[in-house]
């Protein structure tokens, strides 16, 4: 399914506008650092914004030529069905347990459970969740000291945490 520009625009920059406002939530960066947990929602917020005015000025343009909705032969095909699914699942399961598990193990199955959905290797899926677990949970919470959850690895924390 494709939805014209011009009515993806004003969403995409919503979503952008929703960013900046949980960016602007975040903790004030502290250390005597110039960033903090706002830093990289903020970036991508701001992109969003600029990403959804040009493509609501592009739908503007061809409003006349680009139907509003255009459904594609995807939606009869078992497989790309699975696809969406098992992306809208994999956000389910992180919002409803990352807390109780922790990002570290959350994030792991998100990755994982999508990548093997993707690419049916799972040797390959295993190495790559966990490689871009690490990579994520230094990047944000060592490098850039934003909290992420740490669930049932609490007790763990200080043997994980390289600072």
């Amino acid at each position: 399914m494709k939805l014209s520009d011009i009515l993806m625009g004003p969403i995409i920059v919503g979503i952008g506008i929703v960013a900046l406002i949980a960016a602007s939530m975040q903790p004030k960066p502290f250390f005597g650092t110039g960033y903090g947990g706002g830093l990289f929602p903020t970036v991508v917020g701001c992109g969003l914004l600029l990403a959804g005015a040009l493509l609501t000025l592009n739908g503007w343009k061809e409003r006349a030529s680009q139907p509003l909705v255009v459904i594609g032969d995807w939606i009869r095909s078992p497989r790309h069905i699975a696809n969406a699914a098992v992306v809208l699942g994999a956000l389910l399961f992180y919002i409803l347990f990352s807390k109780s598990l922790g990002f570290i193990l959350a994030g792991f199955v998100v990755i994982f459970v999508t990548l093997l959905q993707f690419t049916r290797a799972p040797v390959r899926s295993l190495i790559v969740a966990v490689a871009t677990t690490l990579v994520v949970k230094i990047g944000f919470q060592d490098v850039l000291l934003v909290p992420l959850p740490w669930g049932i690895l609490e007790p763990y924390a200080g043997v994980l945490t390289w600072r």
